[in-house]
């Protein structure tokens, strides 16, 4: 499985490259959204993040603890296009290590968050 994911970085990076260096603009990816800045974090009370959407849909989020346990499922969220600022309190939530895992038209983002008092 290593290998296959070495291959495959290398062969986005040969194209990535010579992306750069042709005069036009070749997208690789078209994802849904992207977490452009989750802070901050360490997360004492409340956590900002700022999410790039492509198109406007419903944005599916949920809170895992280390061990992979769903500990929080928020209500479906409607996401308009755009940069989009959403709020999480985690006040609540025990110290430690969690993972926010967003899901938009099928694709999952996933942003580790530490849990401080």
């Amino acid at each position: 499985m290593k290998t296959i994911s070495t291959l495959i970085l290398s062969v986005l990076l040969s194209v990535a490259c010579l992306a750069q260096k042709s005069e036009s603009f070749i997208q690789i990816s078209n994802s849904a959204i992207s977490i452009e800045k989750a802070y901050p974090n360490p997360v004492k009370d409340f956590v900002n993040i700022e999410i790039q959407a492509n198109d406007p849909g419903e944005l599916q989020m949920s809170l895992y603890n280390i061990l992979g346990t769903e500990v929080k499922k928020w209500e479906t969220y409607y996401l308009n296009s755009g940069l989009q600022k959403i709020q999480i309190d985690l006040s609540h939530f025990k110290t430690g290590v969690y993972i926010l895992r967003l899901t938009k038209q099928g694709q999952t983002k996933a942003q580790v968050l530490k849990k401080v008092e």
